[in-house]
């Protein structure tokens, strides 16, 4: 089940950062501004929030790489996203406020946060010429 805590911090995530096995990962506790976090051999060390945010999105635009994005001929706002490894589709719908998608991820990232941006999302902004969603949200 994801939360508005694991949605950004988990021993995965943080296996990932710190580029070691998620086994390694003993413990950690998030705190207002860092995460304490204690790797087996290693002393206990905090790392800063911003550094989770910015491998949530790093990590979304590294998955969006690998999709196919189609847009829709009667609506120019509406794309399809698929993922041809897996033979998954979704649809993606470009608005002044942002990017609209139907996957779980999407779904969580409003829920938690307000609004978000999908690996799918990302693959359409890649379509669209952006690198990012702010500056998709700037040219609006």
């Amino acid at each position: 089940m994801v939360t508005s805590q694991n949605i950004l911090y988990s021993s995965s995530a943080i296996a990932r950062v710190l580029n070691v096995a998620a086994s390694a990962v003993v413990k950690f506790d998030v705190f207002t501004k860092v995460i304490w976090v204690y790797i087996k051999g290693q002393r206990p060390k905090f790392l800063s929030k911003k550094l989770f945010t910015q491998h949530f999105v790093d990590r979304r635009k590294a998955e969006a790489r690998g999709l196919t994005v189609t847009r829709h001929a009667f609506d120019r706002s509406r794309f399809t996203v698929r993922n041809e490894s897996k033979g998954t589709f979704y649809q993606v719908q470009a608005i002044a406020s942002g990017l609209v998608c139907e996957c779980e991820d999407y779904q969580n990232q409003v829920r938690f946060f307000g609004r978000g941006c999908c690996k799918h999302g990302y693959a359409v902004l890649a379509q669209l010429g952006y690198t990012d969603l702010r500056s998709y949200l700037a040219a609006q």
